[in-house]
């Protein structure tokens, strides 16, 4: 699992589109949840004709949307990479993880990407940069 956190909020339409670029397959591969829909679920989902299952929620500070990836067929670092190139070309503003605990690759304003780090906060579902 790797999360992404985005700065301004996607409609579902635009989750599908952002992660089946960065998994190169067709929208009908990706599938997408709200979370409450996620944990609701009763049926097994069938990831041999997915290529990703998503769960997003809403959040707050420097970020106002958690995308949850689970079941995708290629490595983390593959998914970090090709999700940066795909949010700098789409222009998305989005954090995406990297090596160490507390850092990030902040994609934003400009053409290249920042890292930055997490501050701690005792709020839940609260993220907040530096």
């Amino acid at each position: 699992m790797i999360d992404f956190l985005l700065v301004d909020q996607l409609r579902p339409p635009q989750i599908i589109d952002f992660l089946s670029k960065i998994f190169d397959c067709s929208v009908e591969r990706v599938k997408i949840f709200g979370i409450d829909e996620f944990n609701s679920l009763t049926e097994e989902l069938n990831d041999s004709v997915l290529d990703c299952i998503c769960v997003f929620s809403f959040v707050q500070g420097n970020a106002s949307q958690l995308l949850q990836l689970y079941r995708y067929k290629i490595t983390d670092s593959d998914v970090v990479k090709r999700a940066t190139d795909v949010a700098l070309s789409n222009k998305i503003r989005c954090y995406i993880p990297c090596d160490s605990f507390d850092g990030w690759v902040y994609v934003g304003e400009g053409d290249i990407p920042k890292h930055v780090r997490q501050i701690e906060n005792d709020q839940e579902n609260c993220f907040y940069f530096n």
